[in-house]
This record gives structure tokens, C-alpha cells and sequence, in this order.
């Protein structure tokens, strides 16, 4: 590591840094740690789009994973429900990068997050817009969110990313594809040795993957897209609807009834590909 969080530069890497540099050296940390030559991964949104980039650029880390879970997959955005509004926010936004020269988006210091900090504080006479705000983005009407746990986690997070991975999503709204970043011709030359980015092969990839989605209320990760990577993927192991027609986007981190819904179905399937002698004592029930 040679940059700090303060500087600049530090900020520019996209998705696809995320998933080739981020999450395999996670990886590796964690069996290095432990000693098991595999693990199991879980990722919710982008997490998921971290793991599918991982293993479909750098194949050599497939039998490290044992299963890979995916929650509401960021990867494909055709059916976005919000991805028009990203572009009209991203497109704002980007003329304010160009005038205040940020790369970083709600990173700590930043004037985005310091706004946001001031709508959602917990004494906030806005904190009721807030939420509201969260439920348009993430899907409405949904009775499992509860508004002090969210308000609660709101004030920790998100911790920052890049203008490079906004861009790259938007670009996988626009596409409806699932390629690295495009950086014009000339850059995209220098990074990839091709005019324009290839799409990522994540069919190689021979992961056991399991996609857990939203039938109809998840504004960010749309059930249409979760079945197209489902048919992209070379062996989903399960495809497992959540069974609430409101359940939306951060029900899969907050919902009250998360165990019922969701999480109970998820501590079966880690088990069948756990060892007996590895496994929890907790009553599944």
C-alpha cells in the first residue's frame, strides 16, 4: 500500500480493482488465518459482483471457494428500477466532480457524506425524509423494515467507494452487460489491449453458487436480472426466491423476520457443504 485514504489517486479503481486485488487478497488473509485451503463466501449486492469478478478473472481462486452466496447480485442491471435515476444523479454529480475535483463518492471528509450524515443523524429533523429516502431507493412498502435498526445503521454506513464503480454500474445499466470499466479508446488500450472491454466470462467459472433475490420489491437488484445470471453461471446450486413479495433491498441486512425469510434456508446450505466436525451447535429451527 502506498496511498492513503486522503489522497486522490487512492480512489481510482473501479469494480473490477474491487473484485481482481480486494477480494482475493481477503481471501487469502482469511485462509492464510485459519489454515483451510477453502471457504465460503457471502455477498450481498455489490459484494456479489466483488466474488463473480474474482472468479471469472483469476480462475486459479475457484477451489478456494467452496460455495459462493449471493444476496440480490449487483451484477446484471437491465431491469433496474432506479438505474434512470443513478444516471440523472451520476450525471449531476459529475459536473460537480469536475468543478470541486472529488474521485471519491460519500467517502469520509467528503461534502456528499457530510449532507448525508446531516439528513440522517439520529436528532436530525429530517430523519424521517431519510428513511423515506432509503425506502425509494431500496423498495417500498416493505413491513420487515424497521426504522430505528436502519437509522441506527445508517449512522455507520457507507464508508465511501469511487466515482469509477458508480460509473461502472451505470455502465451496466446502460449495456446490459457485465464488463470491466470503459475508459475511451485510448485508455481502454493501455488497460485491456482492446478498443473496448470484453465482457467479464463468468461462465468459467465452476463455483458452486447459490442466489438468494427478491421476487418483486428490490429497486437495485432486479429478479428478471438475478435469473439471467443464474443462466450465465456454470453451477447455481440453488435459486431461492425470498418468500415476501415486499422484501427489498436492505431487507436482506435489516428485515425483522430475516431468519425466517431468508437466513434459516442459507445456515442449511452452509452446513451440506461444511464438515461435521466444523459445523455450529446452533439448533436450526
Amino acid at each position: 500500500v502506498n496511498m492513503t485514504y486522503d489522497q486522490e489517486k487512492f480512489f481510482l479503481f473501479s469494480m473490477h480493482e474491487l473484485g481482481y486485488y480486494d477480494t482475493t487478497a481477503s481471501i487469502d488473509y482469511i485462509l492464510n488465518v485459519t489454515g483451510h485451503k477453502n471457504l465460503i463466501t457471502i455477498g450481498h449486492s455489490m459484494g456479489t459482483t466483488n466474488v463473480i469478478i474474482a472468479t471469472s478473472v483469476r480462475p486459479e481462486y475457484e477451489k478456494k471457494i467452496k460455495l459462493s452466496i449471493l444476496f440480490a447480485p449487483g451484477v446484471y442491471a437491465n431491469h433496474l428500477l432506479v438505474g434512470g435515476l443513478a444516471e440523472i444523479f451520476y450525471n449531476t454529480w459529475f459536473r460537480w466532480l469536475n468543478v470541486y475535483h472529488e474521485e471519491s463518492y460519500l467517502a469520509k471528509g467528503s461534502t456528499m457524506l457530510g449532507i448525508v450524515d446531516a439528513m440522517c443523524s439520529p436528532s436530525s429533523i429530517s430523519r424521517n425524509l431519510c428513511f423515506s429516502g432509503l425506502g425509494m431507493i431500496s423498495g417500498v412498502g416493505s413491513n420487515q423494515t424497521v426504522e430505528d435498526s436502519v437509522m441506527k445503521m445508517v449512522s455507520k454506513f457507507p464508508a465511501g467507494t469511487s466515482f469509477n464503480v458508480l460509473k461502472q454500474q451505470i455502465q451496466a445499466f446502460r449495456t446490459g452487460d457485465f464488463k470491466p470499466l470503459n475508459y475511451g479508446r485510448k485508455g481502454n488500450m493501455k488497460r485491456y489491449g482492446l478498443f473496448e472491454p470484453a465482457p467479464y466470462p463468468i461462465g468459467i467459472a465452476n463455483t458452486p453458487t447459490a442466489i438468494y433475490y427478491g421476487c418483486c420489491n428490490d429497486f437495485l437488484s432486479h429478479a428478471k436480472d438475478s435469473l439471467k445470471l443464474s443462466r450465465r453461471l456454470k453451477n447455481v446450486v440453488k435459486l431461492y426466491p425470498v418468500p415476501y413479495k415486499k422484501f427489498n433491498h436492505g431487507d436482506f441486512l435489516w428485515a425483522k423476520d430475516a431468519y425466517q425469510l431468508l437466513y434459516k434456508d442459507v445456515l442449511v446450505l452452509i452446513d451440506q457443504y461444511t464438515p461435521w466436525q466444523l459445523r455450529s451447535n446452533m439448533t436450526i429451527m
